[in-house]
């Protein structure tokens, strides 16, 4: 009886083989003990080949990752001027609002405004005071023409 080779078990088990050569070998996994070990023996070398392939292939892709998640320095350095840019032009926005207020206050601007503010206050309530006060006596003089007009009509009457 002929015995294949384990690099031939390799082929059949790789499916490298055309269909009427993997029949001849199935037929003689049947009647032959000493190739069915070696067909095992190809399985598993076959087995830890694909298992050193796939751990490889996540070898390489957690490396990968690791490299993407590492920040360019020259980024880092510009984000940090970006940053400290900023902290300056809001401190000085800070800075020059305090001044003007304290300028402002110093002269007593403040303290004019709420003059204006309060004598603006006071001529409104007594316009508005004297626009009711016009309005009501607009409204008692139209009531009275008209009384008087129901009078007069009342004289001719009678």
């Amino acid at each position: 009886m002929n015995h294949y080779s384990v690099e031939n078990w390799l082929k059949y088990v790789r499916d490298e083989l055309e269909e009427e050569t993997r029949t001849q070998y199935e037929n003689h996994l049947y009647h032959c003990d000493h190739c069915l070990e070696l067909y095992l023996q190809a399985v598993e070398t076959n087995d830890t080949q694909e298992l050193d392939l796939s751990e490889t292939e996540n070898f390489t892709d957690s490396i990968m990752e690791q490299i993407a998640g590492i920040k360019n320095p020259v980024q880092c350095e510009q984000k940090k001027k970006r940053m400290l840019h900023l902290r300056k032009q809001t401190f000085i926005h800070y800075t020059v609002a305090v001044a003007m207020t304290i300028i402002l206050m110093s002269t007593g601007v403040f303290s004019q405004l709420m003059r204006m503010a309060s004598a603006v206050e006071s001529n409104e309530s007594h316009h508005t005071e004297s626009f009711i006060q016009s309005f009501l006596d607009q409204q008692g003089s139209i009531i009275n023409k008209f009384e008087m007009d129901i009078h007069i009509k009342e004289g001719k009457q009678k």
